[in-house]
């Protein structure tokens, strides 16, 4: 049936889901090749389906257009229109406004209309589920928007402008919200299992008065980023104002740290930097400045290349996908055991036969590759950390820190610089990774952090 443009009217439910986009590019296609598909219309004329194809047609001057009219009850609207519009592409703003709008319904025991399906209802389907069916998105997909739109709403915007993935925005989604809880107070904290071996003090490690000077053969450590997170309530380090207020309250910190190491000791730092108004402050290199100035010599400046890193929102600069860790020493007669790495088309269990234990025929255990391989360099990749270190061992945690690293970063440094008995510190525990890895390794620990983990 035909229908006078002028006495037709989007339906105002279908203007609260979905928005009038592109209508230039349509208005060409209909030129072209005219309306392919009538508009759906209810007993009042409302548009029921084709909402952008009315816009369109009203730009380009038409009087009447072809029209199919369903009778339906308000009640049954948030049906029709997503039946009618299953085949449209949706942004995710609107596929969460159609999620919206029906997935009450069915958890009211109401829902899909038999009369616009030949599907019969599915029994023991969730009403997420079911919602699923009628829009055309996997369940899955529904709980990760509805996660997002809960938690970060601002990233359903940069998902439609093509900046992140569904699955980027979820993952970013979950880091924030877990940061968030781990600065909550806890009726349960992590308790450590002190022992001769593993001593932790929870307090600030600005002085370590607990630890004689000299007494450390090895400091690991990662303490707070400048303007990353809010680690405390009250301000404290990472949370100043300016980034040279940070530069100098950690350098005065680590203080502390050149008083325990001793002369023949290293210290492992591992820093990240911070965008400031969309310029990169080069906050890792400023406090080597400052720590070399402090009597510290660099040895090292090695690049850390994560193989999962944080999806960027940024359209105009690639995304960050690398750390430092700085080695830094008191003088040139630290301790040093060489790692190496496999030779080129060399893998763990090609060693060659003077590398097999002749009574079992198999591989002695080391924590390296002997002979057969070449030095480190300072690019460390997945593929590095895992082909250097043999004993490798899988963090869990039962509270997850906000900012943890990986063991396997620990495990070079530490059988690079340490012997068995040696003492190990991280200034900033956080979960204990250092220490861990030091006790697996035969090392003796000592962690500090304001908080427990």
């Amino acid at each position: 049936m035909k229908v006078k443009v002028s006495k037709l009217t989007p339906h105002p439910l279908n203007l609260e889901i979905y928005d009038l986009s592109s209508i230039e590019d349509l208005m060409a296609s209909i030129t072209e090749m005219g309306l392919l598909q009538n508009l759906v219309i209810d007993q009042d004329n409302q548009v029921v389906s084709g909402n952008r194809r009315l816009e369109a047609i009203k730009r380009l001057g038409w009087t009447d257009v072809q029209c199919d009219r369903i009778e339906m009850s308000p009640d049954d609207a948030g049906s029709y229109l997503v039946h009618y519009n299953k085949q449209r592409v949706k942004t995710c703003r609107e596929l969460l406004n159609e999620v919206n709008i029906t997935l009450p319904r069915y958890k009211l025991g109401q829902g899909k209309r038999s009369d616009l399906t030949s599907v019969p209802q599915n029994k023991g389907y969730s009403a997420r589920d079911k919602v699923a069916q009628d829009i055309g998105i996997s369940s899955s997909q529904i709980g990760k928007l509805l996660f997002i739109e809960k938690q970060s709403p601002e990233l359903i915007d940069l998902i439609d402008q093509g900046i992140l993935t569904i699955s980027q925005a979820y993952l970013q989604t979950r880091r924030w919200k877990k940061e968030e809880e781990s600065r909550e107070p806890r009726s349960r904290s992590r308790s450590f299992k002190e022992s001769s071996s593993f001593l932790f003090y929870k307090k600030s490690s600005d002085t370590m008065l607990e630890i004689e000077d000299s007494d450390a053969d090895l400091i690991f450590t990662s303490p707070p980023y400048w303007n990353k997170r809010k680690y405390t309530k009250n301000g404290g380090l990472g949370n100043e104002r300016y980034p040279d207020d940070y530069v100098q309250n950690l350098t005065s910190h680590l203080d502390g740290c050149f008083r325990v190491l001793n002369e023949t000791g290293s210290f492992f730092l591992n820093l990240g930097d911070t965008y400031q108004d969309g310029n990169l402050l080069n906050i890792p290199h400023r406090v080597i400045l400052g720590l070399q100035d402090r009597g510290w010599m660099l040895r090292n400046t090695i690049i850390w290349s994560k193989t999962n890193p944080k999806p960027s929102s940024s359209k105009t600069n690639l995304t960050p996908t690398y750390e430092f860790i700085f080695h830094l020493v008191k003088e040139l007669g630290y301790k040093y055991d060489q790692i190496l790495a496999p030779l080129k088309h060399t893998t763990r269990s090609s060693h060659s036969p003077r590398h097999r234990n002749l009574s079992s025929g198999k591989s002695k255990p080391s924590p390296y590759i002997p002979r057969n391989g070449k030095n480190i360099g300072d690019f460390w990749t997945e593929e590095i950390v895992r082909s250097a270190v043999v004993n490798q061992f899988s963090t869990d945690s039962i509270t997850e820190h906000p900012a943890p690293f990986p063991e396997d970063i620990v495990t070079i440094p530490l059988l690079q610089t340490t012997e068995q008995g040696d003492l190990v510190i991280d200034p900033f525990m956080g979960t204990g990774t250092t220490g861990k890895v030091a006790n697996q390794y035969g090392r003796r620990f000592i962690g500090y952090d304001i908080q427990t983990y």
